[in-house]
């Protein structure tokens, strides 16, 4: 019926005419498309999120997260993320997921006054059991966990092992940013407890310095289940300076 109908057209319209509606109705759509749903990247320019500059090879993270994130776009989804700092990516997830629910922690208290409607965060350090298995109720689920935290892999670790096997849906995406920090010997190179939003309020006593090994460890040992088709992870993206984490 559609072939008949595109062949009437054309021998109404002849052939030249209708390529040309049917490309002007097509840019049309796209121009519609791209003013009532945005991609993920423009509402990060919008919002200022640092996200948007992370980039590499004309790639940002909001480019890289949009293609596992669009399937979840207009649901009533639930999204957690570690650090809050200004609130900008929070905002950004906000009007991407117009149904979306979103949280969000970080250990600087000064943050819980960035609350607004479908946006709540608690305060607490992102290695701390009880917050990570309690916060915004035990029963909560989540579709989709960032960590744009201390970025200290021991930190970073705890709250993987608690988030990802406990707090994460099914199908779930964990996301884990700045992994080039995961190089560093953050304390003692760059004093992150003085020049760190919200770092002052960590445990001076305890290391922030970290050691590549950790993650390669925990990367090398997850590849390895994988490969063995045990455990819980679906599969595992890399990406410049980020990973992707599916949940089975």
């Amino acid at each position: 019926m559609k072939n008949r109908l595109t062949q009437k057209t054309k021998n109404i319209i002849g052939e030249k005419r209708y390529k040309k509606l049917r490309s002007q109705i097509h840019m049309g759509l796209l121009a519609i498309n791209s003013r009532f749903f945005p991609t993920l990247a423009k509402i990060g320019k919008i919002y200022q999120t640092d996200k948007v500059y992370h980039s590499f090879s004309g790639l940002s993270y909001l480019d890289i997260y949009e293609k596992y994130f669009d399937q979840f776009r207009g649901k009533k989804i639930s999204l957690l993320e570690i650090g809050v700092k200004d609130a900008a990516s929070l905002r950004s997830w906000k009007s991407y997921f117009k149904k979306g629910n979103i949280y969000g922690i970080d250990i600087d208290p000064s943050c819980k006054e960035l609350e607004e409607p479908r946006i709540q965060i608690e305060i607490g350090s992102q290695d701390d059991e009880e917050l990570l298995r309690n916060c915004f109720g035990s029963d909560k689920k989540f579709d989709i966990i960032i960590d744009d935290g201390s970025h200290v892999n021991k930190m970073t670790l705890a709250s993987f092992n608690i988030l990802f096997n406990q707090r994460l849906k099914n199908r779930g995406i964990y996301i884990i940013e700045d992994l080039g920090c995961s190089y560093e010997k953050l304390q003692t190179d760059y004093n992150v407890l003085a020049i760190w939003p919200g770092m002052k309020y960590n445990d001076p006593v305890k290391s922030y310095d970290n050691d590549r090994k950790d993650m390669d460890t925990f990367f090398l040992e997850n590849i390895e289940r994988l490969d063995h088709q045990i455990g819980n992870i679906l599969s595992i993206h890399f990406y410049s300076m980020t990973c992707v984490i599916t949940k089975i």
